[in-house]
């Protein structure tokens, strides 16, 4: 016999989970548009987001700078005074913020506004008006991006395990990372010059070419 109150339970803790997992993701919205603002609070509070409000580019970049550890901004590109290709200029150059994606949001559709906006560092972009439907999916495809992509690097970091040592390995999440060897160098209190046999020696261990290869293996796989 079904128990229609143990699936009504599983449904109701299923969707608290999902609602408790959204709410670690923090969403920054910029618009000076107040109605803007309040719909994309309520459609992302209704979906489990924590969500901060920003009527001004000038604001959000105070906002950010707070290091709340946003996972996504949500930027409207049409604001007064500083637009959102500004904003987004400064928002980058703040080493605590440069990682975070950003989602334009605007009203006009042309090929020229769009690629700008990808020019800029823009993540996507999201013509108003919007389904909601469709600007949850792409919000959500957009802030879990991170997690599977760090999914794909230990995936493809463990293949080469058995080829490197302990140190290696930490350098070539270093090189995933994006840093130089001067940088990796300071992160790890080797002299500059140890860093270069040691990524050497990870490119003669792995039969890679150069050091671009290693940081495209473990993002994709492949070299």
């Amino acid at each position: 016999m079904i128990d229609y109150k143990d699936i009504s339970r599983m449904i109701t803790c299923t969707y608290e989970g999902k609602m408790e997992m959204m709410e670690n993701y923090k969403i920054l919205c910029v618009d000076d548009d107040i109605n803007m603002l309040n719909t994309l609070e309520d459609i992302l509070i209704n979906a489990g987001y924590s969500v901060s409000l920003s009527k001004s580019g000038r604001q959000a970049i105070e906002f950010v700078k707070k290091g709340i550890g946003f996972s996504l901004i949500l930027l409207d590109v049409d604001m007064p005074g500083m637009d959102g290709y500004e904003t987004l200029k400064e928002i980058k150059d703040l080493h605590m913020a440069k990682d975070i994606p950003v989602i334009f949001l605007t009203a006009k559709d042309e090929p020229d506004f769009e690629i700008k906006g990808f020019e800029y560092g823009a993540a996507d972009y999201i013509t108003k008006p919007f389904v909601k439907s469709v600007f949850l999916a792409r919000v959500r495809n957009r802030i879990t991006a991170p997690s599977r992509q760090k999914a794909i690097e230990a995936e493809n970091l463990g293949k080469l395990r058995n080829m490197l040592s302990d140190l290696e390995l930490k350098v070539a999440e270093y090189i995933a990372e994006g840093l130089s060897n001067q940088e990796i160098a300071d992160k790890t209190s080797y002299s500059y010059g140890y860093v270069r046999r040691v990524v050497s020696s990870i490119l003669d261990k792995t039969g890679m070419e150069k050091r671009t290869d290693i940081r495209h293996f473990l993002k994709s796989g492949e070299y």
